[in-house]
């Protein structure tokens, strides 16, 4: 039996996951010895997430452990945050060096795969306050793993880069990933933290390591801009959505219904030959648990399907924009269009813009609600952006021309793109690019006289 290593996440430790232990220790053959659980670093404000790996690194290959290297030769379960930590180490480690990790499977529960809405308020007072007051060092939250945490970071951005949109540890024959997420916030006064599309912690979406990209060009030709087609993520993962968990519920950290340790058990005892009829039992049960909730009606709200888009401004001289507002829209009169005020209204359930780069911003975007709003053949979304500084203002001798209606125009997505664009559970990178524009007096030229 192959040994089993568990990781928790931002803010725990290995006490939290005994009672996972022993669930799988009771119910499979793995015996005692063979289960590690790990404790990491993650409320010093000095530690980078690269400071983990590098040290989760070290421990791995220490020979007292005598934990094998070979590949496919350990099996592993990753909780929330855990997810980075396994997947920068499995990229910059193992894969980076030709060389194949020592994961076969691999279980995420609740993984922040591309963040979680908590993150930038454990970076603010109240996380330093709540979390910070008990850490070792007083009122640090582990300022850097936040950062990484935090909705639309470029961390999470540039892992993806690394290991979602080229060959990876996840291609065939590599390592079994399986995704296992809630749909359920918190009870009692944690429902305070409970977003919409979320378990409490991540949402549904940002767990998933499925993901897209795609590219919006307005530079090269700015009243008719161009998009890519959409590039879907490479490997093969597993994704499963178990209803009525949140994210606590989901690890087992107490005593409730066990239910979905079964799946867990399932994930982890998978062979290579079975992995793809594995993957389409995972889809087909979530498919059902999205069904159950699938009602336009904000009864269900919570448990709609979302979509996270992360959106990064930039323009063709390699600049980043943090001032922009994105447009989205049917008509070119804005002011009277009633798909543009519905969409703002009931389709963008949440945004937020990186604190440390504007021009990353996350939209938490209700699918449930676009398709219902959206559903006819000759129904258009069309989308567009302002940006400052306004080189059209007398005031302003570089920047982007975009709030003239000749200035700039605009995407369409006719049903069939908006239906390949628009998936729920999943997130999708947007690389916007613009022009950027010079006035004539940024540097002239004069004759000697």
């Amino acid at each position: 039996m192959r040994p089993l290593v568990i990781i928790h996440g931002w803010s725990d430790h290995s006490d939290s996951f005994h009672r996972l232990a022993k669930l799988i220790a009771d119910k499979t053959d793995r015996q005692v010895q063979h289960l590690w659980l790990s404790d990491y670093v993650s409320l010093d404000d000095q530690v980078q997430m690269s400071d983990i790996t590098a040290a989760m690194q070290r421990a791995w290959t220490a020979p007292e452990h005598g934990l094998p290297v070979s590949a496919n030769s350990c099996d592993a379960i990753i909780h929330s945050t855990g997810g980075l930590v396994i997947r920068e180490w499995m990229a910059d480690y193992w894969h980076a060096q030709g060389k194949r990790p020592p994961i076969a499977n691999l279980v995420m529960l609740a993984p922040a795969n591309f963040g979680s809405p908590l993150a930038h308020k454990g970076r603010a007072l109240i996380g330093r306050v709540f979390k910070g007051f008990g850490s070792d060092k007083r009122f640090e939250t582990g300022t850097h793993i936040l950062k990484a945490l935090e909705m639309a970071s470029p961390y999470s951005w540039a892992l993806a880069e690394k290991d979602r949109f080229v060959d990876n540890v996840f291609n065939k024959g590599g390592v079994r990933c399986t995704v296992i997420v809630g749909n359920e916030g918190y009870d009692g006064i944690s429902s305070i933290a409970n977003e919409d599309g979320s378990d409490g912690t991540v949402y549904v979406a940002t767990a998933n390591l499925n993901c897209a990209r795609l590219t919006i060009d307005f530079a090269t030709n700015p009243e008719k801009p161009t998009m890519s087609a959409l590039a879907r993520s490479k490997g093969e993962i597993a994704f499963l959505v178990v209803d009525g968990k949140n994210h606590s519920t989901l690890a087992f950290k107490d005593t409730r219904s066990t239910s979905h340790l079964d799946w867990v058990i399932g994930a982890l005892d998978v062979k290579a030959g079975g992995f793809a009829a594995w993957r389409e039992q995972c889809l087909q049960h979530t498919g059902s648990v999205m069904a159950k909730h699938n009602k336009p009606g904000k009864r269900d709200a919570h448990k709609h399907g979302y979509q996270n888009m992360v959106f990064r401004v930039r323009d063709d001289m390699g600049n980043h924009v943090h001032d922009f507002v994105l447009e989205f829209y049917e008509e070119v009169t804005q002011l009277r269009d009633k798909l543009a005020r519905a969409f703002n209204r009931d389709v963008i359930s949440s945004v937020h813009a990186y604190k440390d780069d504007g021009s990353y911003r996350s939209f938490v975007m209700n699918c449930t609600r676009l398709f219902s709003l959206i559903n006819k053949p000759d129904e258009f979304l069309k989308i567009s952006l302002s940006a400052l500084p306004d080189v059209d203002s007398k005031k302003e001798v570089v920047g982007y021309s975009t709030f003239g209606n000749a200035d700039i125009g605009c995407v369409e997505l006719d049903p069939a793109r908006l239906q390949e664009l628009f998936q729920s559970n999943r997130t999708v990178l947007v690389d916007i690019i613009l022009k950027r524009m010079q006035d004539e007096q940024v540097f002239t030229l004069k004759t000697f006289a």
